[in-house]
């Protein structure tokens, strides 16, 4: 299961590639305060040009990519006016995390911490949804000068949440009377396409094998599963992502903000993690935001 943070967005160019919003989380905190410094464009520069997260990008499309990011935040007009953007370009957990740990790195970089970089920062943070405790993490990585190490091992606790979301996808599929081989196979596919969910190998397959094949009680009830997984996810955080990844499998015009509450899975989801309906319209909302042509196990 162990994979870093450069496997996971490294190598070539690609279209709506999340390295374009990593820039531009990076641009718009060294915007934040309306002076460019020296030593911020030095870590953006620096990460770049060696970072592995951009190992594979040529040297002329990373300057497109800064041109094109400092070109957005222009047209928004201001830092702050582009964090929507930037949350839709980076619908996966695992980008977040980073494109926010790298804009708090370039407004550390001067050494001086204005407020209107602490708001530009709040901003990102909840615009990506990264919790007040990973947010805290960061901080405190990236002070004793261990981010990089700190992204890399985000990646693995994200990724060990894995099996917990097998659980869940099998319940749903319980819920909807297909738990069959097919069904399985749409799940791995959806699994492989997003960054949060995807394992090397057949790690995925297995885990959902075991899990499909796993004897359950006759007229077993999906809720009370579903309340016996909750324990395994004790942060809401954690619990929030799970409802996204299961709203975001279903097909896109059934999950409006305000038409979650049709889905009878996400009812149990909403029960038995919690979760309030705002939290819930929020998950919908962000649900929306992974691309159309998903592999969506409906």
């Amino acid at each position: 299961m162990e994979k870093r943070v450069r496997d996971v967005i490294g190598g070539a160019l690609r279209p709506n590639d999340p390295r374009r919003f990593l820039i531009e989380a990076m641009i718009g905190a060294m915007n934040a305060d309306g002076a460019v410094d020296a030593r911020e464009m030095a870590v953006l520069d620096r990460h770049v040009a060696d970072h592995d997260l951009f190992a594979g990008v040529a040297p002329a499309a990373a300057r497109t990519l800064i041109e094109l990011a400092g070109d957005a935040i222009r047209f928004a007009g201001s830092a702050a006016g582009r964090v929507p953007a930037i949350a839709k370009g980076l619908p996966s957990r695992i980008h977040r995390i980073a494109a926010y740990a790298m804009a708090c790195e370039v407004v550390k970089a001067d050494l001086e911490v204005t407020h209107a970089e602490l708001a530009f920062l709040e901003t990102l943070r909840q615009g990506l949804r990264v919790g007040g405790n990973e947010a805290q993490e960061v901080f405190n990585a990236l002070h004793e000068g261990r981010l990089s190490a700190h992204l890399d091992d985000r990646v693995l606790r994200i990724r060990s949440l894995v099996p917990v979301a097998v659980e869940i996808f099998t319940l749903r599929a319980h819920a909807l009377g297909k738990v069959t081989d097919e069904h399985r196979f749409a799940v791995r596919d959806y699994f492989q396409s997003i960054a949060d969910l995807s394992l090397p190998g057949d790690e995925v397959e297995g885990e959902l094998y075991r899990s499909f094949r796993r004897p359950r009680p006759p007229g077993f009830n999906v809720l009370h599963a579903l309340q016996a997984v909750t324990p395994t996810l004790p942060d809401p955080v954690d619990r929030w992502w799970m409802v996204v990844y299961a709203l975001a499998a279903e097909p896109p015009a059934t999950v409006q903000t305000s038409n979650w509450r049709v889905i009878p899975f996400a009812g149990l989801l909403q029960h038995a993690f919690g979760l309030g309906d705002q939290d819930m319209d929020l998950a919908a909302a962000d649900s929306q935001i992974f691309p159309a042509n998903l592999p969506r196990p409906s």
